[in-house]
């Protein structure tokens, strides 16, 4: 089949650390890493997708390594993606990852297939499975366009930990789930300065703070608002 070009750049924003979908709500479930010491852990996600021309459609199958491995960086950059996508006859692979966690618990999280399955070499598990129409999956997905997912978990951050927040031109507040390390090297020191380096659209604002108690952020009525950052850190809407 001939995929639209822009299809491995918006799959691989599109359900971005778990949390991004589309401009209309899907369905997905989320991964169920290990409860301890889980901000910073490092995941990784391979994406399948499959095209239905006759339906105009695109399915796509998340795989995560959470709560199996950290994505071990020697067996990440060895994964043949043309090899991946001849073992699975995917019409398209796309690699998503190396990403840390930044949430130090969760609530109403599940595996959607336990069964562990091989890919590159690396242990995962499907953790997430939607359709899109062709046409929305042909459209390019932006740094700081907001998205919305249909999921039930709740993000939690610690007491006494820090939170990295975009503020958006309404003063809504997106609190960091997870930070990338495919645009740039980055790890949990660096983000504090992480205003400095990135290139905001008008009215946006990035900041950085310690909470004093314990801060949760939910999808309201089954539905979370993400957007990434210009580095691929992926960020959920707070109702503070």
């Amino acid at each position: 089949m001939n995929k639209p070009s822009s299809l491995p750049l918006f799959l691989s924003l599109l359900l971005a650390a778990a949390g991004c979908g589309s401009t209309a709500p899907v369905e997905t479930e989320t991964p169920v890493p290990a409860q301890e010491a889980l901000r910073g852990s490092r995941y990784c996600e391979i994406l399948l997708g499959d095209a239905d021309l006759g339906a105009r459609s695109v399915r796509i199958d998340v795989y995560n390594t959470q709560g199996l491995n950290e994505c071990p960086e020697a067996a990440w950059v060895a994964v043949d993606e043309a090899e991946v996508k001849a073992e699975t006859m995917a019409d398209v692979v796309v690699m998503n990852g190396p990403r840390h966690w930044m949430i130090d618990s969760f609530e109403g999280s599940k595996v959607l297939d336990p069964e562990v399955r091989t890919l590159g070499g690396i242990e995962m598990r499907k953790t997430g499975t939607l359709t899109v129409a062709l046409a929305e999956a042909s459209s390019k997905a932006k740094p700081y366009e907001t998205r919305t997912v249909r999921r039930d978990t709740t993000w939690g951050y610690d007491a006494g930990k820090t939170v990295y927040e975009l503020v958006d031109p309404e003063g809504a507040i997106y609190d960091m789930q997870s930070y990338s390390v495919q645009e740039v090297q980055q790890d949990e020191a660096s983000l504090a300065k992480l205003g400095e380096t990135l290139t905001l659209p008008a009215g946006w604002a990035f900041r950085t703070r310690v909470i004093d108690e314990k801060l949760e952020v939910e999808a309201v009525d089954g539905l979370a608002v993400v957007v990434q950052d210009g580095f691929g850190n992926t960020y959920q809407r707070s109702q503070q």
